[in-house]
Formats: C-alpha cells, structure tokens, sequence
C-alpha cells in the first residue's frame, strides 16, 4: 500500500540564516519517551497499531480514496529532522528564512503526524501520518515567520501548519489564504481570523491539557499520547496543541487532494460544518462528515472553468465574414480560371495561325535546299 524508500529523494536548502528555539508554544507540548514496540518482523518497530489519532479522525476510511498525493504541507518556525526514516523523501528543507540546525523535536513530531510514511519494505514499521502520500516543505525560522508564510504559500503549499499562532502574523497568514492556503495552527495566544485553530483531545474524546478558551477554538483534534516520529530516527510519544493541529492539516491535505478543485474558504467550512460534537460543544474534526460538506459543495464547483470553456468554444467559432471572405475567393478563383480556358479555347478557333506557321516552315525549308 505505502512505499518508505521508492520516492524521489528531495533535500533543498536555499541560502543559510540564524535560527533559535522560537518554536517553544504558549500551550503544553509534551515529548515522552517510547516504549519498546512489537517488531514487525524485518526489524523496525511498528507503531502504527497504536496509532489511535488517524482513527479518530476517519483518516484510514479516506486512504481507500487518496492518501494526500499531489498536496504540499507547508511547515513554517521549527527545524525538521530532515533524514528521519519515517520522512525521507517526501520532505524539503527550504533554508532561505534560517537555518535547520534548532532542535528538530517540535518540527519533526508534527511533521510525521503530517505525512509520516514508515520505513523499511513497503513501509513496514515506523509511523504514519494522517497523508502519508503528501509532501512536506519545512522553513525553518526564528524571525521571520511571516516571510516563511507568505513564501510558502506564494510557492504553491496548500495547507500551512503554524506551530504558534498569534495575531501579529494576520497579514501574513491572510496572503496565504488569498494565495489559496489553508491556514492551522494551535488554539490560544490571541484571535487570528485567517487561522483554523485547534486544539487537542485524548483518546477519550476530552480535551487534553492546558488548552485555549473556548471561543478561540475552532476545532479539535487528537492530541495526546500521539506515536509520530521523534529525535534520534526513533518514534516518540508527543502531546499538545501543536501536534493537535497537525494531525487536522493531515486530514485536511487528504480533503484537498480529493477534491483540488474547492477553494480555501470551501475547505474551511466544509471541515467545520461536517464536524462532530466534541468536549462542551466544540466541533471535533471528522473527515467523514467534512467528505461529505467537500462533496457537496464540490458539485457546484467542478475542476475546470466553466465559463473558460465557453469562451473558448465561442471563440473557435468562425465569424460570419471569414465565410463570405472564403466563398468569394473560391468563386473569384473559378472564374479566372474559366476566363483563362476561354481565352486559350477561342486564341485560333479555324487554325490559321496554324496554317501560316505551316507555309513559313515550308518556305524556308525551300529556300535552304536551294542555297
């Protein structure tokens, strides 16, 4: 089903700046170390058993549709531990706002909650994340966030997960949206309006936590005790907002890779309003019920323009003028032709000039036997 090590390799760095631990949230981030997991037989502990969060989400029912192929999963602040074996291949590293030397624990759990995709033959062991079949680009920074937001939705990401939000980045995050991103990131530290925020539950369905106030939550999503990749090219236990909101820009890339041709606003509603009730009446994400909302809305909003078509097919057509235009160089054609044929027919019609080339021809015949 899912390859580890048969994708292009796609390590970039562009340009090289300072970076430090900017990516330390205001809400509880938890790294707990793992223990050991069954073996799956070739070596490489397999967590994917327990990986109760993809469930929760109805992550697994939407692979039999798409795995998140053909959607970039922009992860702006934290360093990513670009060789880890459950990221390989499908992560890029874009060094052009700071360099990816910071600690890589925050980055790399998030990310592997993304589109984490095992290792080992076809996959076996490691983790999955919740679009395993995405692409990752990570810009690590420190500050300048808003320069990693804008550029990575300028340069075509289709989902952006903050590690932090705030409303200090409201333009920036704006840009992305209008620049056809959806925009995640963790509940608290103030409203942002371009931002689906999120924020963690257990497996019990509850928030987990020192989680936001209500009415800065947009969303919930599994949060605690989550399996993802971590430092060391080990897997990790990880709990927290930030994770929270990875697990939904996850299910989002797979809700924008089924259907491309909806809008950020339409994928943004359609996640909210296909949601579950969950812990106090926050909408807790549902990738069933945003599926549906997708589809619906999807039909009014098919993958080619419409009315680009239209215009295009009026505008194959041919106007009244090249016709007359067309006809009346066949029949001035014809007629020279026919004018040309009468001339030529009607030049010697009884055949004198014929007979005189005759007459000449014997005179000087004559006069040359003569001399």
């Amino acid at each position: 089903m899912l390859g580890g090590n048969n994708r292009t390799r796609m390590h970039t760095r562009h340009g090289i700046r300072g970076i430090a631990a900017s990516c330390a949230v205001t809400t509880v981030v938890g790294i707990t170390a793992v223990p050991a997991a069954a073996e799956n037989g070739v070596g490489h502990p397999d967590f994917r058993p327990d990986q109760w969060g993809l469930e929760a989400i109805g992550a697994t029912e939407m692979w039999e549709e798409t795995e998140g192929a053909g959607i970039e999963v922009a992860v702006p602040g934290p360093s990513v531990h670009e060789d880890h074996p459950d990221l390989r291949d499908n992560l890029t590293v874009d060094t052009e706002f700071g360099d990816n030397s910071g600690n890589t624990d925050l980055g790399t759990g998030m990310a592997g909650l993304i589109a984490g995709h095992g290792h080992g033959m076809d996959a076996d062991g490691g983790v999955l994340g919740a679009a395993p079949s995405a692409t990752l680009r990570a810009l690590p920074t420190d500050d300048d966030m808003d320069g990693a937001i804008r550029s990575a939705a300028a340069d075509g990401a289709q989902v952006v997960v903050l590690p932090e939000t705030g409303a200090e980045m409201a333009s920036a995050t704006e840009a992305a949206v209008a620049a056809g991103a959806v925009v995640v990131g963790p509940a608290g530290n103030g409203g942002d309006p371009n931002v689906l925020t999120v924020a963690p539950t257990d497996e019990d369905g509850q928030l987990a936590g020192n989680t936001a106030d209500a009415s800065e939550i947009d969303l919930t999503a599994p949060g605690a005790e989550l399996y993802t990749a971590g430092p060391d090219m080990s897997e990790t236990q990880v709990s927290g907002a930030p994770y929270a909101s990875a697990v939904a820009a996850g299910g989002i890339a797979l809700l924008r890779s089924a259907y491309p041709q909806l809008q950020p606003e339409q994928v943004h509603d359609a996640v909210l309003e296909g949601s579950q009730q969950g812990p106090g009446g926050v909408p807790a994400l549902s990738l069933a019920g945003a599926q549906g909302e997708a589809e619906g809305a999807a039909q009014d909003s098919p993958v080619f323009d419409e009315d680009l078509v239209d215009e295009t097919d009026q505008g194959a057509q041919i106007p009244v003028w090249v016709w007359f235009a067309v006809v009346g160089a066949v029949l001035l054609f014809g007629i020279l032709a026919l004018v040309m044929w009468v001339r030529r027919s009607t030049r010697d019609p009884y055949g004198v000039e014929a007979e005189r080339r005759e007459e000449d021809e014997e005179i000087a015949a004559s006069r040359a036997a003569e001399e």
